[in-house]
């Protein structure tokens, strides 16, 4: 239960979930499904229950990638770290059909989630235009049960179902004193795509826009969502993972968890151990440790909320596989007297 609201977060505004602002390259835009990129769940499986990874990173001054001298002359801090050796994937398993049938409305008769999921990729970049032009406006300090917001996107065929109010966890050993205000952020979604997506997600409550069939308009058009409470273990990272669910695409992916737009032959394979040893030794030699640390973290918490939701879209797990053993590598370069199980 949310028991506070920071208020400042609620005002009127473009929802958190905007679309991406753009692809690094014309090269990487191009349509590529993710389905013929497979994930080695049991591989995965067999590096996460080896020995973590132990590193003694030396940290220089405010440890900057950009060649300041006088910044990196300052005192240096070795920091010992220690990451798992892979993140493993929970048993798979599919939405129930109780989910889907209440996402779907009155148009369900049975279509299995994956058959669900193939048909709304072709929808993906209409779908996140829409919610992304949405605007919304809460005005109280507790959360709303439902809410109402604006389309501007003219051009709209298929409105939003529902807002997700996205929040953490409260830390277990918080006192009820100590237990600061709760920071919540709105995203307006598609529960036929959630639920398609996210096993462990239950029954969407029904929405006046389920069964509804909306056309262009020439003004921006006012309806009302229900608002769904969603407590995720990384709320920062969620974006990310709602816009390649929209998506399907890896290079949302590989444009959050890498520090810069790696080579071709990676992105058309990033299951090959060849790609991610010549990727980790560019970036082991070009950025610092806090970088990488910095995209390991955004990796850690995608695959924490694809844990919690239950998505086992195999280009996202791919996605994590591969550039986390990218990063792991090129930290073990930059860092000498690392030390793992290989």
């Amino acid at each position: 239960m949310i028991r506070a609201l920071c208020t400042r977060n609620f005002s009127k505004r473009p929802t958190e979930n905007t679309p991406p602002k753009g692809l690094k390259s014309c090269r990487r835009c191009r349509a590529r499904k993710n389905a013929s990129v497979k994930f080695d769940a049991d591989l995965a499986k067999k590096k996460a229950q080896k020995n973590p990874v132990r590193l003694s990173v030396v940290f220089c001054g405010n440890d900057s990638d950009n060649g300041d001298v006088e910044m990196q002359s300052q005192p240096a801090t070795i920091v010992p770290i220690l990451l798992p050796r892979a993140f493993h994937q929970p048993p798979v398993s599919e939405p129930s059909e109780e989910s889907l049938a209440a996402a779907s409305g009155s148009s369900f008769s049975g279509q299995p989630a994956a058959f669900i999921r193939d048909q709304l990729e072709s929808l993906g970049p209409r779908l996140l235009r829409t919610v992304g032009s949405v605007t919304a406006e809460v005005n109280s300090a507790s959360l709303p049960k439902e809410l109402a917001v604006i389309v501007n996107d003219l051009t709209a065929t298929n409105y939003p179902t529902h807002m997700l109010a996205v929040y953490a966890p409260v830390p277990k050993n918080a006192s009820r004193a100590s237990i600061p205000q709760t920071e919540v952020k709105l995203y307006p979604v598609h529960a036929l795509l959630m639920a398609s997506h996210c096993a462990r997600l239950g029954p969407f409550l029904p929405s006046p826009t389920t069964d509804q069939i909306s056309t262009p308009t020439s003004t921006p058009s006012t309806i009302t969502l229900p608002v769904r409470p969603m407590c995720l273990p990384s709320p920062e990272t969620f974006p990310v993972l709602l816009n390649y669910l929209y998506l399907r695409r890896q290079e949302v992916l590989f444009d959050a968890f890498l520090p810069t737009e790696p080579s071709s032959e990676f992105v058309d394979d990033c299951n090959s151990a060849e790609h991610i040893i010549s990727l980790a030794k560019d970036f082991g030699t070009k950025f610092s440790a806090s970088t990488l640390l910095i995209h390991v973290k955004v990796i850690q918490g995608i695959w924490s909320n694809a844990c919690a939701l239950g998505v086992f879209d195999e280009g996202l797990w791919a996605a994590i596989d591969s550039c986390y053993e990218v990063l792991l590598n090129a930290l073990a370069i930059g860092t000498p007297t690392s030390s793992s199980q290989a």
